[in-house]
Order: C-alpha cells, then sequence, then structure tokens
C-alpha cells in the first residue's frame, strides 16, 4: 500500500511540475503572441482612418532593421528616443526627414502617445519580425469580410440604372 500511495504522489508531483513548466503545450493552451496581444489592445486606435493612412509606412520601416540602427535612436536609446517622441512629435523629422505635418500631429494626440509609452508597443516595435506579424493583422483586419452575401462581379450582371 506504501508503494501505490509513494507512486500516485510521484505521478501527482510530475504532472504539476510538467503543467507549470509548459502548460500551452501540455494542455493545448495557445498564448498570444505580442503582436496579438498589442493589435487586441489598440484595435479601435488602429482602426481610425487617420491612422490606417499612415500606418503601412511605418510599419514598413519598422519592419526595416536598420531603422533601429538610426544614430540618433542608438545614441539616445530606443526607450528615451520614444519618451522624446511622446513629449516633442517634431523629432520624428531626425529619423524621417520625409514626415508629413499630418503624421506629426498624429503622433501627438493621446491616443497615440498612449500607445508609444506601452512597454509592450515598445518591445514589438524593436522586433521586426513581431512588426511584420503585427502587419499582417492590420492588413487582415483592413479587409472585407466575405460572407456571401454579395456575389463577385463577374462581368455578366447588368447595372442597376
Amino acid at each position: 500500500m506504501k508503494k501505490r500511495t509513494s507512486l500516485v504522489c510521484f505521478l501527482i508531483f510530475t504532472l504539476c511540475v510538467f503543467y507549470t513548466a509548459i502548460p500551452n503545450t501540455v494542455f493545448g493552451q495557445e498564448e498570444a503572441s505580442l503582436a496579438q496581444k498589442v493589435y487586441d489592445r489598440y484595435k479601435e486606435t488602429l482602426q481610425k482612418a487617420e491612422v490606417q493612412e499612415v500606418l503601412p509606412q511605418v510599419l514598413e520601416a519598422l519592419s526595416d532593421p536598420a531603422t533601429l540602427q538610426n544614430p540618433t535612436i542608438v545614441a539616445l536609446g530606443f526607450d528615451a528616443a520614444m519618451d522624446q517622441l511622446i513629449a516633442n512629435p517634431g523629432l520624428i523629422r531626425l529619423v524621417v526627414p520625409t514626415a508629413t505635418d499630418a503624421q506629426i500631429a498624429l503622433i501627438g494626440t493621446d491616443e497615440i502617445k498612449e500607445m508609444l509609452g506601452d512597454p509592450d508597443v515598445r518591445t514589438l516595435l524593436q522586433d521586426s519580425e513581431a512588426v511584420k506579424e503585427f502587419a499582417a493583422l492590420l492588413e487582415t483586419d483592413a479587409q472585407p469580410p466575405d460572407d456571401g452575401t454579395t456575389p463577385p462581379d463577374d462581368g455578366t450582371t447588368p447595372p442597376d440604372d
């Protein structure tokens, strides 16, 4: 009886160790990626028209690792550079000389300042692969869903008059 109790206790202990060490793998629960978490957190802001106009260019620039090697960013450090950008959006021209006044004004909005101050957003922006995944999420969301109610135009249906 003592051996059986010891065996049961050992098996329970082993199961607990596996569960705490790798719960997502053992029990099939997938933790959302950083890109997914940021997307879910800021989805409403990211879907605004003024943000949608600028976001593709920003994400394209950020997915290039050379952007993070800009001397201004390297000299200040990424977090300090982001803090300076939040305080003075016009500084973006040091890194992106072609930034428009509209883009600078957008960076100055409270929603974007809050987003840029988020540690998860900052971590995402420093990882070119995460930026690419984030861009893919945005692209998927931007496409209208195909609910089957509107048939594709094959050129055989006459236009309504």
